[in-house]
C-alpha cells in the first residue's frame, strides 16, 4: 500500500518533553501573531508521557493515566495535526521525512526522538532486565513484580542498577512501596531492595551533601547500595559483580542511555549519534532541521560542557525553539539558546526530596511537594491541574495504585 504524502509547514517529530513544549508555545505563538502556518506531531503513541514519573508510575504512587496526556486532546480545537506513526529516515537535504505511514515534506523539522537504552553489551541485560523509559516498561514491571508477589513467595528482591538520577529515584519508590503498602498487602513476604552502583558514590552531578542525604536517606529505607560494583552479567535470578552474586528475582537497569540520531539521519550528519547544532538548535548544516533534548548535541556559546540529557534541558530548549521559529517567520533576530538550571528536584519515595538550588541543597517534604506542584503547573488545562491535585492528596491517604490493571 503506497504511503500517504503530507506537506508540513513545522514538522514535530516525537512528543516527549522537548516536542510537547514546542508545540504549546509555537500553538500560543502562531495564534497571537496571525501566523499562517500549522504543525504536525508525528508520534508513535498517541499520548504525551511525562517520563520523569513513570517510576511513580511503576510502583503504583500515581495512577497510570496522571502521566499522560492525548496528543489527539492538544490538537483540539487547533488547526493542528497530529500523525501516529514510526519515524524511519529524514532527509534534511530534500526537507523530507519517511515514516511508516507517510511521506512528509517539511518547511521546517524539529526532532524531539529523544534516546534508547544502552546495556553496553553486558550479557543477559537485554533479555532480564526491565526499563522505565516507555509507559508500557513501566506497566509491565509493575505487573511483573504482583505477579511475583502473588505467587506467595516468602522472598522477594529488588535491584537497580545504577545510581544516577533515575537509578536513585526508582530505588526510592520501590522501598516506599516495599515499607508501606506491601509490608500490609504482603506480610508473608519479606522483600529486599538493593542499588548497585559502578561509582563511589550516588547522583556523582549532585554537591557531596546532596550526595550523603540521598545516601542517608535510602539506607533509612532499608536499600542496600553496593558501591564500585561493575555488572558482568545478569542471569533470571541474579547479577553477577566481580567479587560477589546477588540475587534478584527483579532487575531494573537505569545505568545509561545510548544515542539514536543515527538511526535517522546519514551517519555523517551526526555526531556520535547526535545532532550537532548550533547556538540556535539548528543543525550545523541544515538551518531548517532543529532538534531538543537528548538527540541534540550542543554547548552554550563560549563554554565545552554539552547539554546534559534531562527533562530540565529538554524542556528549555522545546521553549527555546518555539521561540526562534516564530522569529524567523517574523523576520527577526533572536538570541543565541544558553541553559542555565533553575535546580534540581528528586523525590525518594513519598513525601520527601532533595532540591538543590546552586550550593544550596534542601530535603524534605516541601522539595517532594514542590516537585509535584512544578509539574502540575507544567500540564495544560484548568480542569486537568484540578483532577491531579484531588487524586495525588486523595492516594495520600489510601493504599497505591497497584493492581495488574494497566
Amino acid at each position: 500500500m503506497p504511503k500517504q504524502k503530507i506537506t508540513a509547514d513545522i514538522l514535530i517529530l516525537g512528543a516527549g518533553i522537548g516536542g510537547y513544549e514546542v508545540f504549546k508555545k509555537l500553538n500560543i505563538g502562531l495564534k497571537k501573531s496571525h501566523l499562517n502556518k500549522t504543525i504536525t506531531i508525528v508520534d508513535q503513541n498517541n499520548y504525551f508521557t511525562f517520563t520523569p514519573l513513570l517510576h511513580e508510575v511503576a510502583s503504583g504512587s500515581i495512577e497510570p493515566p496522571q502521566a499522560v496526556l492525548s496528543l489527539r486532546e492538544i490538537i483540539y480545537k487547533t488547526p493542528h495535526h497530529f500523525l501516529k506513526s514510526k519515524v524511519l529516515k529524514i532527509n534534511p537535504k530534500q526537507r523530507m521525512v519517511i515514516t511508516e505511514a507517510a511521506e512528509i515534506t517539511y518547511e521546517y523539522c524539529v526532532m524531539s526522538l529523544g534516546s534508547s537504552v544502552n546495556f553496553y553489551g553486558i550479557t543477559g541485560t537485554n533479555e532480564n532486565c526491565y526499563t522505565v523509559r516507555t509507559m508500557t516498561e513501566a506497566l509491565r514491571l509493575r505487573r511483573d513484580i504482583i505477579k511475583k508477589l502473588d505467587a506467595c513467595r516468602s522472598d522477594l528482591s529488588i535491584s537497580i542498577i545504577g545510581g544516577g538520577y533515575t537509578g536513585v529515584e526508582v530505588a526510592g519508590q520501590m522501598a516506599h512501596l516495599a515499607n508501606w503498602d506491601l509490608k500490609k498487602l504482603y506480610p508473608e513476604t519479606k522483600i529486599k531492595i538493593n542499588l548497585i552502583q559502578a561509582s563511589a558514590t550516588v547522583v556523582p552531578q549532585l554537591p557531596k551533601k546532596a550526595q550523603t542525604k540521598i545516601i542517608n536517606r535510602l539506607k533509612n529505607m532499608g536499600v542496600e547500595i553496593f558501591f564500585n560494583a561493575g555488572v558482568k552479567k545478569i542471569t533470571t535470578e541474579n547479577i553477577i559483580l566481580p567479587d560477589k552474586e546477588i540475587t534478584s528475582d527483579i532487575t531494573i537497569w537505569s545505568a545509561g542511555v545510548e544515542n539514536m540520531a543515527n538511526k535517522f539521519l546519514e551517519q555523517n550528519m551526526c555526531e556520535k549519534g547526535q545532532i550537532p547544532v548550533n547556538e540556535f538548535l539548528q543543525h550545523r548544516n541544515f538551518t531548517s532541521l532543529y532538534g531538543v533534548g537528548d538527540i541534540i548535541c550542543g554547548t552554550n556559546v563560549g563554554e565545552t560542557s554539552h547539554f546534559p540529557q534531562i527533562g530540565e534541558a529538554a524542556y528549555h530548549q522545546g521553549q527555546y525553539v518555539a521561540q526562534h521559529l516564530l522569529a524567523v517567520l517574523k523576520q527577526k533576530k533572536c538570541q543565541p539558546f544558553n541553559f542555565q538550571s533553575r535546580g534540581t528536584l528528586m523525590p525518594i519515595g513519598d513525601n520527601y526530596g532533595i532540591g538543590v538550588f546552586g550550593k544550596m541543597v534542601i530535603d524534605g517534604f516541601f522539595i517532594w511537594w514542590l516537585r509535584r506542584t512544578v509539574y502540575v503547573l507544567f500540564m495544560p488545562g484548568f480542569l486537568r491541574k484540578l483532577k491531579l491535585v484531588i487524586n495525588w492528596t486523595l492516594n495520600l491517604f489510601g493504599f497505591r495504585y497497584f493492581s495488574d490493571i494497566n
